[in-house]
C-alpha cells in the first residue's frame, strides 16, 4: 500500500475531537467555567448568556486570578491544576481549579480571557479562536477572573444540528447553574439571559436555607430534612411530599460531595424510601447530598463528571433508602403526623365500625371523615372532600375470593373475622382506583383504596405463610433469565436460600459480562401475575443492603420489609379495572385481614364521610 491506513490526527482536529467529550452545548460551558470559579475560591459567580447561550456565554468570579503564564497554561491540553498522579483519581474533593475543560471550550468558540491576582497592577487578557491564541496584553479589571466565550460551535456545523431552541438552550444553562448553586450554598450565583435576571441566590449560611430558596422557585412546599450515618456514608436529604412527585426526575438533584451526579441506582434507592407513598413512575421533588469515603469513590468515570462509582455500591444505596425511609416516617405531611389530625384508639375485634367511633367517643361527629388505616392503631378525622360515584350496587358477604386465595383457607382464619367490610353496599370503581361503598345504618359514604387494601391482603398472606412456612409456588414454564445488575455484589448462596424461603427458586449464573445474572424458575403462587424482573432485582439490593452482600442472617424486621415489597408488587395497580365480583371478594377478605397490626406504608385504607356532612355540604342539614 502506498499509503498507511492510521494517521495522528492535526492537533487542531484533535481538539475538536476532545470538546466533543465535555462541551455538547452552552450549559457544558456554563457548568465547566463556574466549576472553574469555584475552585478559585470565588464568593460570587455572575454569569450573563444571550442566544441561548450560542451567541455568548459571560462568566466573571471573584476568586483567585492566574498570573499570564498559569493564564496560557491553563488553555493547554491536559493542564489541571487537581491530578498529579493515578492515585489523585479517587476521592477527588475539587473540581480542577483551572485548564481541562478550557482548551475543548477555547477549541470550538472564540474566547477572552480576562484575570487578575491579588496585588497585581493590572490584569492579564488574551484572545483565541478556535484554539490559536490571537492577541494577549495587559487590561484593567478587579481581582479574579472573567471568560468571554462567543459564537460556540462557529468552526463546527455538524454540531450545530444538535442544539435545541434558544429558550431550550436558555432552561439547560439555568439547570446547570441551579445544580452548582445546591451544591454551593457560600458562593451568591447569578444568571442573567438576554439581559434578564432569571436566577439570583445570595450566599446562605446553611444547605438548608439554599435549598428552601432554590426549590421555592419551582413552586415547592415544605421540605423535610433527614440525615443519618450508616458504613461511614453520611446522607443528608430535604423531601417534598409525595403529591408534588413528577414524572420526570428532573427534580431529584443527587449529589456527591457536592457535585451533581446522574445515578438511576440512587434515585430508585430514594425513591424506594419513600416506600409506597410514591406511585410507580413518579420522581420525589428532592434534594440528596452524599458523602462517602473519599478511598471508596471514582468521580473520573464520565467526560462531563456526572457519573461516579461506588467502591461499596450496595452498601451505598442501602444507607440512603433507610435514612430516607426513617425521615419518611417522621415527616409532618404524613397523615399520622398532621396537628390537624384527632387519634382514637381502635375497638376490639369484631366491633362494627359503622356504629360508633372507636374508643367510646361516640357516633361521628357532623364535618368530619373517618381515615382507617393499619399503620398503628389508630382512627384519624380530618375534613376531607366527598366524591360520589355510580354503579350496581352489592354485598360482599358472599362474595368470591379475590384473585384467589392461594391459601385455600377462609379469610377468617387469617385475623380479626369482622363483618365490617361484608356489611359495606358496593357501588362502584371511581378512577379505577378508589372503590365507592355505602356504610349500613346512616349511610356514610365509603372510599377504599383498592392498591393499599389488595396489598394488605398479599402482605398479610405471605407473612403468615412465611412464618409457617408453608408458602406455595408456582413453576414457570419456561425458566426467566433476570439480569440483577452490575451494581452489586455476586450472588451467594445466603440470597438464594433466602429466596427459596420466600418462595422462590432461582439458579445463580456465574459469568455474565453484564453482572450477576439468574434464572427464575418459580414463583410465590401468590405472586404469580407479577412481573418478576423488576421484583427479584429489588429484593436483590434489599438483600445485599441486609446483609451487607456477607450473607449475614435477615432479621425479621427485614423480612417484614422485603415482604412488602413482594406485596406491593403482587397488589392490584391503581388504574386496573376491576368487576364487581372482584371488588366484593376484596371486601371479603379484608374483614379477615389483622387490621390491629402494622401496615406494610403508611397510606389509609379507606376513608369515611359521614352523611350529614354530605348533606350540609347540599344545604339539606
Amino acid at each position: 500500500m502506498s499509503t498507511s491506513r492510521i494517521a495522528v490526527l492535526p492537533p487542531a482536529l484533535a481538539d475538536q475531537i476532545a470538546a466533543g467529550e465535555v462541551v455538547e452545548r452552552a450549559a457544558s460551558v456554563v457548568k465547566e467555567l463556574c466549576e472553574n470559579s469555584i475552585d478559585a475560591g470565588a464568593r460570587r459567580i455572575d454569569v450573563d448568556i444571550d442566544g441561548g447561550g450560542r451567541r455568548s456565554v459571560r462568566v466573571v468570579d471573584d476568586g483567585g486570578g492566574m498570573t499570564p503564564d498559569e493564564a496560557r497554561l491553563a488553555l493547554r491540553r491536559h493542564a489541571t491544576s487537581k491530578i498529579r498522579s493515578a492515585d489523585d483519581l479517587w476521592g477527588l474533593s475539587t473540581f480542577g481549579f483551572r485548564g481541562e475543560a478550557l482548551p475543548s471550550i477555547a477549541a470550538v468558540s472564540r474566547l477572552t480571557l480576562s484575570t487578575k491576582i491579588a496585588g497585581a497592577a493590572s490584569g492579564f487578557g488574551l484572545t483565541v479562536e478556535a484554539g490559536v491564541e490571537t492577541d494577549a496584553r495587559e487590561v484593567g479589571i478587579p481581582e479574579g477572573t472573567q471568560i468571554e466565550i462567543r459564537d460556540l460551535f462557529f468552526n463546527t456545523p455538524a454540531r450545530m444540528k444538535f442544539q435545541k431552541t434558544e429558550a431550550t438552550e436558555a432552561a439547560n444553562v439555568s439547570e446547570a447553574v441551579l445544580r452548582l448553586a445546591l451544591g454551593h450554598p457560600e458562593i451568591h450565583f447569578r444568571l442573567r439571559a438576554a439581559g434578564r435576571v432569571v436566577l439570583d441566590l445570595p450566599a446562605h449560611q446553611k444547605l438548608g436555607e439554599r435549598v428552601r430558596a432554590a426549590f421555592a422557585r419551582r413552586g415547592a412546599g415544605a421540605l423535610h430534612e433527614a440525615w443519618g450515618e450508616e458504613g461511614g456514608h453520611q446522607v443528608r436529604a430535604f423531601l417534598a411530599a409525595p403529591d408534588e412527585a413528577t414524572t420526570t426526575a428532573r427534580s431529584t438533584f443527587l449529589f456527591v460531595g457536592r457535585r451533581f451526579i446522574r445515578d438511576r441506582s440512587l434515585l430508585h434507592a430514594l425513591s424506594l424510601g419513600y416506600g409506597d407513598l410514591l406511585e410507580k413512575g413518579r420522581y420525589p421533588l428532592a434534594a440528596l447530598f452524599l458523602d462517602v469515603p473519599g478511598e471508596d469513590l471514582d468521580v473520573n468515570v464520565h467526560p462531563q463528571k456526572l457519573e461516579v462509582r461506588f467502591a461499596r455500591a450496595a452498601e451505598v444505596y442501602a444507607a440512603v433508602r433507610h435514612v430516607v425511609a426513617e425521615g419518611v416516617a417522621r415527616a409532618p405531611w404524613l397523615p399520622s403526623a398532621r396537628g390537624s389530625v384527632r387519634t382514637h384508639t381502635l375497638p376490639p375485634p369484631g366491633r362494627g365500625a359503622a356504629d360508633e367511633t372507636p374508643g367510646g367517643g361516640g357516633p361521628p361527629q357532623a364535618g368530619t371523615a373517618q381515615s382507617f388505616s393499619a399503620f398503628g392503631r389508630t382512627w384519624r378525622g380530618r375534613d376531607e372532600n366527598g366524591d360520589r360515584a355510580g354503579g350496581a350496587v352489592g354485598r360482599a358477604a358472599d362474595g368470591p375470593a379475590f384473585l384467589g386465595d392461594p391459601f385455600e383457607a377462609p379469610a377468617a382464619t387469617i385475623g380479626s373475622g369482622g363483618t365490617f367490610f361484608q356489611s359495606l353496599a358496593y357501588i362502584g370503581q371511581m378512577r379505577r382506583t378508589y372503590l365507592v361503598c355505602e356504610a349500613p345504618g346512616e349511610g356514610d359514604l365509603v372510599l377504599i383504596d383498592q392498591h393499599a387494601a389488595h396489598e394488605r391482603v398479599v402482605f398479610e398472606q405471605l407473612r403468615k405463610a412465611h412464618d409457617r412456612r408453608e408458602t406455595r409456588r408456582t413453576r414457570l414454564l419456561f425458566p426467566v433469565p433476570v439480569d440483577v445488575g452490575p451494581n452489586l455484589p455476586p450472588i451467594i448462596a445466603s440470597d438464594v436460600a433466602a429466596l427459596e424461603e420466600l418462595g422462590f427458586e432461582v439458579d445463580p449464573v456465574v459469568s455474565v459480562s453484564a453482572g450477576s445474572q439468574v434464572l427464575l424458575r418459580a414463583v410465590p403462587e401468590v405472586l404469580k401475575d407479577a412481573d418478576p424482573k423488576p421484583l427479584l432485582r429489588e429484593l436483590f439490593l434489599q438483600l445485599a443492603a441486609k446483609t451487607g452482600g456477607a450473607g449475614e442472617d435477615i432479621s425479621s424486621r427485614h423480612i417484614d420489609e422485603i415482604l412488602m415489597t413482594m406485596a406491593c408488587h403482587g397488589a392490584v395497580r391503581n388504574g386496573d379495572v376491576l368487576g364487581q365480583s372482584q371488588a366484593l371478594g376484596l371486601l371479603g377478605q379484608l374483614d379477615g385481614i389483622d387490621l390491629h397490626s402494622h401496615r406494610p406504608h403508611g397510606r389509609p385504607v379507606l376513608i369515611r364521610m359521614a352523611l350529614s356532612d354530605i348533606e350540609r355540604r347540599f344545604g339539606r342539614a
